[in-house]
């Protein structure tokens, strides 16, 4: 009997250890009820870090910071710097206490519990969990700004799993029908709360623990070591991978790192504000850069030869496209020429990126432009994402040319072969047709 077994290519072993060994474990771990919970909760809490951004953008425009001049871009700024600067400590420099809140209530939904029960717990934990005095009516707030972010997740996991167990074990106070629910949700609540306040005031205040401190010495080694140029290029590598077996690469990988994104763009606001030259701030790896170099090269260089192919429905897809690729919306073309399953395609979109994110790491580690210190909604096109970013660089565009002429030499050449393979299918239907 014929052996009809048809052997596997290259392609398709790479596929199939992408499904079965990344894309297996990694789509459990972002299904975690834990990472839903702070996935969602980073997005709520989103708005509050990009309005803070835009008022240390329009507050550093009154300084001397931006640009080589030694003056201030907008000299008509500088007397309010100090009252515009404020917005962004009491919303970048406040985004934990914020995300205390917005973990709460995303942990309560997950979870069924009453989620404004579980805001308010979550909130006091968070509170009581990094402040252990008060002088001269005065609190220590330095914990409240991004170093305070996984403490906003320890206390919300730990007040929420007090709450949640409380109630499932009915280890509450109960109150006769009748009574009105909010009240009967407050009674309820009671127990739950002398627990997680006894247990958060012990380990700040009698035990004087600084859980920032601890963790910053526990997590300085992973977090000196997160950003680099490896493990940056590393992560763009594992996200193209994702997306070309039709898996969202950001919501995959971002459910890991947007947390210590989040605490770096943080730092390197506060950085950018207390005078530190914009090009030596404590943090290469941001959203930005990853915006910047990834769909530029990937993207951007596929389109740049898509509107150049001999097939009609390719370059009217390029066009069709344009306007959603242009604000980095690119299921179109991955789910539409397809990306997603391409042969072809599928080494220039990885290799491409990889490059681009290995260049473009370099390019700011060298300090050729400024660092991304101005969070940006994701959505926000790449020019203007590395120009408004760094403070108003002009040199960080760079990175988007260098990333977009990546895109178009590595896809040059798997672009012709498909370009082949169209016209040899399309000379076939023909002749179907005929």
């Amino acid at each position: 009997m014929e052996n009809t077994v048809k052997k596997k290519s290259f392609m398709d072993k790479v596929t199939d250890f992408i499904i079965d060994k990344l894309a297996g474990p990694m789509g459990k771990f972002a299904s975690f009820k834990t990472m839903q919970v702070i996935k969602d909760g980073l997005v709520a809490v989103m708005p509050v870090v990009l309005v803070g951004s835009l008022f240390l953008l329009i507050a550093l425009l009154g300084q001397p910071v931006i640009g080589n001049t030694g003056k201030p871009l907008i000299p008509a700024l500088a007397p309010f710097y100090q009252n515009i600067g404020l917005v962004q400590s009491l919303t970048m420099g406040f985004m934990s206490l914020y995300a205390s809140i917005a973990f709460s209530v995303c942990y309560a939904r997950v979870y069924k519990l009453d989620e404004l029960t579980m805001s308010v717990l979550g909130l006091s934990a968070f509170l009581l969990i990094n402040i252990n005095k008060i002088t001269e009516g005065t609190i220590p707030v330095s914990n409240f700004g991004s170093m305070g972010m996984f403490i906003a997740m320890i206390s919300t996991f730990l007040s929420g799993w007090i709450y949640k167990t409380c109630i499932k074990k009915n280890f509450i106070i109960k109150m006769p029908e009748g009574v009105p629910q909010g009240i009967g949700n407050a009674f309820s609540a009671l127990i739950p709360f002398t627990i997680v306040f006894i247990i958060t005031w012990i380990i700040r205040t009698v035990m004087n623990i600084d859980l920032a401190v601890v963790l910053t010495n526990l997590l300085k080694p992973v977090l000196s070591g997160a950003d680099n140029i490896g493990i940056f290029t590393l992560r763009v590598f594992i996200a193209m991978a994702f997306w070309s077996v039709g898996i969202h690469g950001d919501n995959m990988v971002g459910a890991v790192t947007g947390p210590l994104l989040l605490m770096y763009v943080g730092e390197n606001s506060k950085a950018a504000m207390s005078g530190i030259p914009l090009t030596m701030l404590p943090h290469i790896w941001t959203e930005g850069l990853e915006r910047c170099v990834m769909y530029t090269s990937a993207m951007w260089g596929l389109m740049f030869w898509m509107f150049f192919s001999k097939r009609k429905s390719t370059r009217t897809l390029a066009i069709g496209s344009a306007p959603s690729a242009i604000f980095c919306i690119i299921e179109p073309i991955v789910y539409g020429l397809p990306v997603v399953m391409n042969p072809i395609l599928i080494i220039p979109w990885i290799l491409s990126a990889t490059i681009s994110a290995f260049l473009g790491y370099g390019f700011v580690a060298l300090h050729l432009c400024n660092r991304f210190f101005i969070a940006l909604p994701w959505a926000t096109p790449s020019p203007i994402q590395a120009f408004l970013g760094t403070g108003g660089d002009w040199r960080a565009i760079i990175l988007c040319v260098i990333a977009f002429v990546v895109g178009i030499v590595v896809y040059y050449p798997f672009f012709k072969v498909m370009e082949k393979q169209n016209a040899i299918e399309d000379e076939k239907e023909k002749a179907k047709v005929a």
